[in-house]
């Protein structure tokens, strides 16, 4: 359609519907999925509830609520709110008139008269202004209602994008405090076995200063203690970082984090998920991504608007006198009112180009938003296998375990009895080892994989503290054409 007849065709509509120039948003189609890939049964903890309280940890508790309290993360995302505050106040400003009052003093000579016998009598004269004046553009088409629904959608992207750091943090939190509770537990067991290699080296010692064992059995001895001594230091140095990164998460200097329950004491509930369609209300990107749309949406209306004639009324009232005294005197008034029309007739492809623009960015916010749903159902689905499977794993380690430490038993034994070498005793042990490391991981990894999920579900802004909810916007964004 060529741009006049398009022109002619929106005005009409626009003067006798009232309605803002442009389409209104529909939600884009996402896929119709009634349930995941992995059929887990219904959620045992509700995805909006408190999750990580069910861990029933309160100095967990406690650092969760001290990081959504302190977090830098959080509170950068609390003050962009406050930005996209301002910028909704200056679109919604156009909705009214623009008042301002002005005040002017000048004293100049004219120059009238010169070069004839009244010059001398041209002297420099004073002028005094006192001026309000008035202007507004009436929205007529809709460009300025457009523009503060797109800011509108902006401010509502800013704060899903808030909710979104929240919800993160929370599951950060959850899996840095595994994780350290599992290096704990797993710095515990070296030391353990490094307890006991020593002791078992000690007698090979005087076994060996006795004739009774050879120097290589002695040797074998001395690599089960340094390999048990050398694991140490690797833990430790995971337990100072991982004790930095959460001392960053709460909004402390890095130092020591307190502990509460062990690495075994901590349950994780059974694996689950609600309705997928839950997503589409839930999930902090998925909301972020949609207000993108809305926004976008809205400024291909407000670009299609300037099309259209602008129309402005224009006043001013105040006094112009000699004195300052003058200003009050009733002859000094000045007045004046007006409207003015002004209708694009030639932009060189300016208008035309910012239509385009703004259409391009439309579809490809529409199509972002529908990316950004098949990704959070691929993260859901990822996030529920990871769940089965690490604790299928989790189960096989710590079967693993046993029949090792009843291997290492065994092997011991059979050394004892004269049955076989001490190789067979240094790798039933190092097997032992390395397992009870790994069934350790292996209990970190179901914790991390519960936070993950309920993560990758959304779950966790209705319980909230008000303190961090008040600090945004309340409620949720309102509901255009769905």
């Amino acid at each position: 359609m060529r741009p006049r007849a398009w022109m002619l065709g929106a005005c009409a509509v626009a003067a006798l519907g009232g309605c803002a120039i442009g389409p209104n948003y529909q939600r884009p189609e996402t896929p119709d999925v009634s349930q995941y890939r992995m059929d887990t049964g219904q959620l045992a903890i509700a995805a909006d509830s408190d999750w990580w309280n069910q861990f029933n940890d309160p100095v967990l508790n406690a650092l969760i609520d001290e990081a959504l309290a302190n977090n830098y993360d959080v509170r950068i995302a609390a003050a962009r709110i406050d930005e996209f505050r301002g910028q909704l106040m200056v679109a919604r400003s156009g909705f009214f008139p623009q008042l301002n009052l002005g005040a002017a003093a000048t004293r100049q000579r004219a120059g009238t008269f010169n070069g004839t016998p009244f010059a001398p009598f041209d002297g420099p004269r004073n002028s005094y202004q006192l001026l309000a004046n008035a202007s507004w553009e009436l929205d007529l088409w809709g460009r300025i209602r457009r523009q503060a629904e797109a800011a509108e959608a902006s401010l509502w992207n800013a704060e899903y994008a808030r909710r979104g750091v929240v919800l993160s943090l929370a599951a950060s939190v959850v899996q840095g405090y595994a994780t350290l509770r599992g290096l704990d537990a797993q710095l515990e067991v070296a030391k353990q076995t490094l307890e006991s290699r020593a002791s078992g080296l000690d007698i090979f010692r005087q076994r060996y200063e006795g004739g009774v064992i050879s120097e290589m059995e002695l040797a074998q001895a001395q690599n089960d203690f340094y390999v048990a001594e050398a694991s140490i230091p690797q833990i430790r140095t995971g337990i100072a970082q991982t004790e930095n990164a959460l001392s960053v998460l709460v909004g402390r200097q890095p130092g020591p984090i307190e502990r509460g329950k062990g690495i075994y004491e901590l349950q994780a509930p059974s694996v689950g998920a609600d309705l997928p369609a839950m997503l589409l209300s839930r999930r902090p990107d998925v909301l972020q991504a949609e207000q993108v749309a809305v926004a976008a949406n809205a400024q291909l209306g407000a670009a299609q608007a300037l099309y259209l004639p602008a129309v402005n009324l224009s006043g001013l009232f105040g006094a112009v006198a000699a004195s300052p005294a003058g200003l009050w005197d009733s002859a000094s008034r000045v007045w004046g009112f007006g409207a003015g029309l002004t209708q694009p007739i030639f932009q060189g492809g300016a208008i035309r180009g910012q239509v385009q623009t703004a259409s391009a960015q439309r579809t490809e916010a529409l199509l972002a938003y529908q990316g950004t749903v098949l990704a959070a159902l691929a993260d859901v689905n990822s996030a529920l296998a990871n769940g089965v499977e690490t604790r299928n794993r989790l189960g096989s380690l710590r079967q693993q375990e046993k029949s090792l430490t009843v291997y290492a038993d065994q092997a011991y034994a059979r050394y004892e009895g004269g049955y076989s070498s001490y190789l067979e005793v240094t790798n039933a042990r190092e097997k032992l080892f390395d397992a009870q490391l790994a069934a350790i991981q292996g209990q970190v990894d179901v914790l991390n994989g519960t936070a993950a999920l309920y993560k990758s579900l959304g779950g966790g802004w209705p319980s909230v503290p008000d303190t961090v909810k008040g600090a945004g916007m309340q409620g949720d964004a309102p509901v255009l054409a769905r």
